[in-house]
């Protein structure tokens, strides 16, 4: 059936007979040519979603061979840094070279996380002494919500005339539920 492949702005307009299919080129994660002569357009949906259309039914545009359709295919897509199509070896390297800045400032992130004065820490942001011989203090930015998993728990129980203080998991890391507060293991 003959099939017209045209670039459509943000979509490639696929005409097949009287059939029109407008695919969105963020969609497209590879075009390529299998079996020798038909045009896969992969639309990351599946295998059963992909768009298969044979070379020999493409009269727009016209190319010399499967080879050089995939690539005016290709030509419709945006280009990333200059690089247009499926996946690269170039791809994967400018992919792998934002990991790692991203690693790396995460891990700064971490230091000076690690290095933060608990400042935080000087005043609870609720307190509860419902408990009998027990209070719990919760430490957290103003405006946590109690079901964001992002307190510090305290919590202070009196023996006798001593008061023993101990930390959710043992540690002052913000990341418990104030709703939980009862329930957490306190070292």
């Amino acid at each position: 059936m003959d099939t017209s492949i045209t670039d459509n702005g943000a979509s490639i307009k696929l005409t097949i007979g009287a059939l029109v299919r407008n695919i969105i080129k963020s969609q497209i994660v590879e075009v390529a040519v299998i079996k020798t002569n038909i045009i896969k357009i992969d639309i990351r949906m599946g295998a059963l979603y992909n768009i298969y259309i044979p070379f020999s039914d493409v009269i727009n545009p016209i190319t010399a061979n499967p080879e050089a359709l995939r690539d005016a295919i290709i030509a419709f897509l945006p280009t990333v840094t200059g690089i247009a199509g499926g996946a690269t070896e170039a791809k994967q390297a400018l992919e792998i070279e934002v990991l790692n800045a991203m690693k790396t400032e995460l891990l700064n992130m971490k230091g000076l996380l690690i290095g933060m004065d608990y400042k935080i820490l000087d005043e609870p942001l609720l307190i509860d002494e419902g408990g009998v011989k027990v209070i719990y203090k919760g430490y957290a930015v103003i405006g946590t919500l109690i079901s964001d998993a992002t307190w510090a728990i305290q919590k202070i129980e009196r023996q006798g005339e001593i008061n023993i203080t101990s930390w959710a998991n043992g540690n002052k890391n913000f990341e418990n539920l104030w709703e939980q507060r009862e329930a957490l293991t306190y070292k």
